[in-house]
């Protein structure tokens, strides 16, 4: 028995005897450490004295139930738990729960361990892991994004429209594609210099996102060349944004010469046969790059459509 009490005494977890009452019949050494009482202020009162005071009325309900049938409750659960100091300062704490028989009377041997280290350490490991997710989201954007105008990149607008077809494909939308080329950029650069050139597709790229739709996908595809996705949009209604992106371009402000832009139009019609979205976008962008061309062509700053290629008399 002393063996008993050797090890019920300096065990470094702190260990109450509760009755079925709910009162503590004996306490160690640890459990003074732990909770600033001394062992006789602790023997004979409810345990709930330990019990932060939100959580004493639930925890004298429960209790009853406990007793009634009495079951293990092991370390490590995933309930957070709290206890009270003498000082009514408040700890984390893991508890374990184990019923006893001794002499015909029923007891719950309550083993709390402190936690605060282990908390704090679990803590600081979340903190970490949001702050590293955080940066992963923020690099993650940043290698999607072109570093001048801070639209979609080359590659995260493939991605991009790559989603969206399938999404059209899904809903049984029609999908446009208009690709963007401002018309002798190149003078700007001998005239003004590279700066005032990067400030032209600076405010280029604004433009765009402002007239574009929200859901529409907008990127710099390289160089003087932009690229706009739009889903849902049929022949009729791509031109017609195609023509909106055209006269905010040549309506900038603030920049030392005007520029116009040429625009080549495709749209995809519903898909009926599963086509892998990737070759649908390779299509696309080489039908719009076609019909770019045909602006080009045709004296600049203006809209063609793909389909109209084959009529070239026909008016847009």
């Amino acid at each position: 028995m002393k063996v008993y009490q050797h090890i019920f005494e300096h065990t470094p977890d702190a260990l109450l005897l509760v009755d079925q009452t709910g009162r503590i019949t004996l306490a160690n050494a640890q459990a003074e450490t732990l909770f600033g009482y001394d062992r006789s202020e602790l023997v004979g009162q409810a345990v709930e004295m330990l019990v932060p005071p939100r959580f004493a009325a639930r925890h004298v309900g429960h209790r009853p139930g406990f007793m009634a049938e009495s079951h293990s409750r092991p370390m490590g659960a995933a309930v957070e738990l709290s206890a009270r100091r003498k000082d009514g300062s408040e700890l984390p704490v893991d508890i374990m729960l184990s019923p006893m028989i001794m002499d015909g009377r029923h007891f719950t041997l309550c083993v709390v361990r402190d936690i605060t280290e282990r908390k704090a350490a679990e803590d600081k490991l979340r903190q970490q892991t949001a702050e590293l997710q955080k940066l992963h989201a923020e690099l993650k954007e940043l290698a999607n994004r072109d570093s001048l105008t801070g639209l979609l990149n080359r590659r995260a607008f493939h991605e991009h429209v790559a989603q969206m077809l399938r999404t059209a494909r899904r809903r049984k939308e029609s999908a446009a594609l208009l690709m963007i080329d401002l018309d002798h950029f190149k003078q700007v650069n001998d005239r003004f210099g590279h700066a005032e050139g990067d400030h032209v597709l600076k405010m280029v790229a604004a433009a765009l996102k402002a007239t574009a739709r929200e859901n529409d996908i907008v990127a710099r595809h390289g160089g003087e060349e932009f690229v706009v996705a739009v889903l849902g949009a049929s022949e009729a209604e791509s031109i017609a944004a195609a023509e909106r992106l055209r006269l905010a371009i040549a309506a900038i402000k603030n920049i030392k010469s005007s520029i116009t832009a040429s625009i080549g139009v495709t749209t995809c019609a519903p898909q009926v046969h599963k086509r892998e979205a990737s070759l649908i976008l390779e299509e696309l962008l080489a039908q719009a790059d076609r019909a770019l061309y045909a602006a080009k062509n045709n004296g600049r700053n203006q809209v063609c459509h793909f389909n109209r290629l084959a009529q070239p008399g026909t008016p847009l």
